[in-house]
């Protein structure tokens, strides 16, 4: 990976070597209070913008990107192309940072044994740690656009760490493939950011639709991981609700900490809930399903995408997906997916590969992951070595059959399409859909 790291793409026009060596010296600064604004500012613009209607909008399929640099002078020359990625490597999410890093390798042999890119350079792939200190995450991004030359960056589930990559991204154009699925990334029509899976947004249309219309329910629980994602993900739950005009659901907040877990069970316990919401990363997912169970076994359970991200699609992400039925939910846990094509022997063979090489199957956090390499690279066969075509590119309405399913974006960077509800017997495994 060292090696990786340190190889330097060689730009065609001194002038604009100086520019970009003067750009990223001030990107270092700006990388000292990225963390602060990425955490604070999206809860405030989605609570603003669930609570008052906007006097005027602006229609995203009228507006287009026009920045420099397309001109052929302004492409990258040497024998390689990078691709960045941000991931945790280090600390309680390295299991999550591994399963990643090994799906992306394995789409850059892929794409290396299909050959090399237009006009001779190779795909390479620069990895770096979002795990750390404060303040690492949004340095290490600096450093895979400056040190590293990438002309794409993927970033982990966290929305956290896809705010500071889009900050960053203001100053450079660098197009961002996220697993994050927090809305307010692509809400402001940001033209250089991509999400690969349903937003929060999504997400808690298809869980309350379910829980108070399909099903009924009243008294519903949201579990809740205090950090950007979980206020996130919690504030567009009610938002739903509310549009329902169905009660709002009762809240449980914890810190991330295991020693809080057996207090947040006894107040499922207590506050004997007819369903769950569950806002937390994977990890604490699975641990606190555990305890539910034990105290409420009957209840079903709704959770996250970043919760769910080792589960496996089994079939999930598939045009025949038909309606949640209309009755009364049985237990179970309950996630949303894209509702797309999937080619079912390219998802084998891919996780053939993963198991063989990590000892256990792909969750869809990785399926993503090895789209999103192999989504890049189709685009530079397209763009070539151009960060301002490959951006356009990615926008353009492209349609790329991924594992995953059909992947291509809308006007503001969000996956297209329609997404469905899944019912699964844990967070490992899908075993039916709806």
């Amino acid at each position: 990976m060292a090696g990786l790291n340190s190889l330097r793409l060689r730009s065609r026009q001194s002038q604009a070597s100086s520019s970009r060596t003067f750009l990223f010296a001030r990107l270092h600064w700006v990388s000292l209070f990225l963390v602060v604004a990425a955490t604070a500012w999206p809860v405030a613009a989605q609570t603003n913008s669930s609570s008052t209607k906007p006097y005027a909008s602006l229609d995203r399929e009228a507006v287009s990107y026009r920045g420099p640099g397309r001109a052929a002078a302004r492409d990258v020359l040497g024998g390689v192309v990078t691709i960045g990625i941000i991931l945790p490597l280090q600390g309680r999410r390295e299991p999550e940072g591994r399963a990643l890093l090994v799906a992306a390798q394995l789409a850059l042999e892929e794409e290396d044994a299909a050959g090399l890119l237009p006009d001779g350079p190779r795909l390479v792939l620069a990895a770096r740690d979002e795990a750390g200190r404060w303040g690492q995450a949004s340095s290490e991004i600096v450093q895979l656009i400056e040190q590293d030359h990438a002309l794409a960056l993927i970033t982990s589930a966290d929305g956290n760490i896809a705010h500071q990559a889009e900050q960053i991204a203001n100053k450079t154009g660098i197009p961002i493939l996220t697993l994050s699925s927090d809305a307010t990334t692509t809400q402001i029509n940001i033209p250089w950011l991509f999400r690969l899976g349903p937003s929060d947004a999504d997400q808690s249309r298809a869980f309350a639709e379910h829980i108070y219309r399909k099903n009924g329910f009243q008294r519903v629980l949201q579990i809740v991981e205090m950090g950007h994602d979980g206020r996130i993900g919690s504030v567009e739950f009610e938002n739903a609700a509310r549009q329902l005009q169905a009660p709002l659901p009762d809240r449980v907040d914890f810190a991330s900490s295991e020693s809080e877990l057996e207090a947040v069970a006894t107040q499922v316990q207590a506050r004997n809930p007819e369903a769950i919401v569950l806002w937390t990363d994977a990890l604490f997912a699975a641990k606190l399903l555990a305890l539910i169970r034990g105290v409420a076994p009957s209840v079903p359970v709704y959770v996250c995408r970043k919760a769910a991200q080792f589960a496996i699609e089994g079939g999930g992400e598939t045009s025949g997906v038909t309606p949640v039925p209309e009755k009364r939910s049985d237990a179970g846990v309950w996630m949303v997916v894209a509702r797309s094509s999937v080619q079912e022997a390219a998802r084998r063979e891919f996780a053939e590969r993963f198991r063989h090489r990590i000892g256990t199957p792909p969750g869809i956090a990785a399926v993503q992951a090895y789209d999103a390499v192999r989504l890049v690279a189709a685009a530079l066969h397209r763009a070539g070595p151009n960060l301002a075509r490959l951006r356009d590119h990615l926008a353009s309405g492209m349609r790329f059959q991924g594992a995953s399913g059909t992947i291509s974006f809308d006007a503001a960077g969000n996956r297209a399409g329609d997404v469905a509800l899944v019912r699964m017997s844990s967070l490992t495994g899908t075993t039916s859909v709806f």
